[in-house]
Parts: C-alpha cells; sequence; structure tokens
C-alpha cells in the first residue's frame, strides 16, 4: 500500500506541472517520431497524461478499475503517437483521442481480468503488455519512464488541469467544423470562440447581417450534425451547455 501511495503521489507530483507543447514543438516531435526517436514519442505522451486520465473519468462503472482504464488509455496514446505526423493537421490530443477511447472500450468489453489478451489480436507487441499484470514501477509503453504506478490517478480527485481536455475538445470542435458548409462555420466559430473570444447570438448576427433567430436556427442545425460526426460525449455536452 505504501509503496502505492508513493507511486501515486510521485505521479500527482508530475502532472500537476503539465509541461505543455506548442503546434509548432508537437510538428518538431512527430517529425523525430517518423525517424524512429523513441525518446520523442516519451516527450509527446507525457505531456499528455492528464488527458487520458480525463477520458477515463469517462468510462468509471463499467465493471474496470480506474488505473487500468488509464494504464489501457496510455498504451493507446502510445500507438497514436507512433502514427502522428507532421501534416496531419491537427494537435496531438485531438488525434489521439479516438486510439485512446477505442483501447479503453476495447479493455472494457474484453477485459474480465487485469490484462486479459483478446481473440484474434492484431498487436502482438501491444497484447503482451496486457497478458502479465504489471507491477507498480515495470515500464510500460516501451518507455522506461511511463510505468504503471506514474498514471495511478486518486479517483476522488479532481479532473488534474482542465485546461488540458478543453483544449482537445476544442481542437476535435474544430476539426468536425471544418467539414459544415461555410455560414455554419461562421455561426458556430462565433459562438464557440473558435476564431478568439465568443460571441453571443447578437453579436453574430450583426457581424453576419442577419437576424438572431436565423443564428439559433443555423446553430442548432451545425450541433445536430456535428452530433452525428463523433462519438465524444463530452464534446456533445459542450455543445448543449
Amino acid at each position: 500500500m505504501n509503496k502505492d501511495r508513493n507511486a501515486f503521489d510521485r505521479y500527482m507530483d508530475e502532472i500537476d506541472r503539465p509541461d505543455l507543447l506548442t503546434d509548432d514543438e508537437e510538428r518538431q516531435l512527430a517529425q523525430r517520431i517518423q525517424l524512429g526517436d523513441s525518446r520523442a514519442i516519451d516527450r509527446l505522451t507525457k505531456a499528455n497524461l492528464t488527458y487520458v486520465v480525463s477520458l477515463a473519468r469517462q468510462y468509471t462503472n463499467r465493471g474496470l478499475a480506474f488505473e487500468d482504464l488509464v494504464s489501457e488509455g496510455n498504451i493507446g496514446m502510445l500507438r497514436a503517437a507512433t502514427k502522428y505526423t507532421a501534416d496531419s493537421g491537427k494537435r496531438f490530443v485531438a488525434f489521439a483521442a479516438p486510439y485512446i477511447r477505442e483501447a479503453m472500450e476495447d479493455a472494457v468489453r474484453q477485459q474480465g481480468g487485469l490484462y486479459r489478451v483478446p481473440r484474434n489480436a492484431e498487436d502482438v507487441a501491444l497484447e503482451n503488455k496486457r497478458r502479465h499484470a504489471l507491477s507498480i514501477d515495470q515500464p510500460i509503453g516501451g518507455s522506461a519512464e511511463l510505468s504503471l504506478g506514474r498514471v495511478i490517478p486518486d479517483r476522488d480527485a479532481p479532473i488534474p488541469n482542465e485546461a488540458v481536455e478543453r483544449a482537445g475538445l476544442m481542437e476535435e470542435l474544430r476539426s468536425l467544423v471544418a467539414r459544415l458548409d461555410e455560414r455554419d462555420q461562421r455561426v458556430v466559430g462565433s459562438l464557440y470562440g473558435l476564431g478568439g473570444s465568443p460571441k453571443t447570438m447578437a453579436e453574430t448576427a450583426r457581424d453576419m447581417g442577419i437576424k438572431r433567430e436565423r443564428v439559433r436556427q443555423i446553430r442548432d442545425k451545425a450541433i445536430r450534425r456535428i452530433g452525428k460526426m463523433t462519438k465524444n460525449s463530452s464534446l456533445k455536452d459542450y455543445l448543449r451547455g
């Protein structure tokens, strides 16, 4: 228990002061990753550990321990990091979110116990990490510095660094809004501050030269379309808020 508590304390100390990356830094790391630089993978993933924690909270009470969800989510993030490229067109959290969610959802469906190997596993290296119960300090994801002990969160603690989660939501929203027509993009972008500070419906209507009610109609229709394009319940809740 003391060993677990010490590992948890070290983890919380680290993610309480996340070293967030800029767009340029992420692109540079992506270039290094494609050249086989494992340290770039560590740098990219460690900067986003809190995002995995925030997503794991959405999958609690589904039969899998919270720390296991975080561990699986980190494996999903590591997989995403190996595929992330400088020309992906989005921030890493937005790119990695589907991989992280898929890893957690697969674990919920397939794992009756810690690290059960699912049938027809395609990625032997990653599935071998699930086959054996990891010790609290054993490295995961090929990183000597990334261990299960460093990704065990406090179930009762508030979500660490909510700004990271919001940044991920906004990045995903931008990518989805880009698939709308120009008028819908302007309305959603204005109301949700995609190009600056959010504006009211009245301000948006004035800027676009249309009635406020028309702005509301366009917004509602755009939100319905976005809702069909994403499975991210947090993003849907944010748009409905």
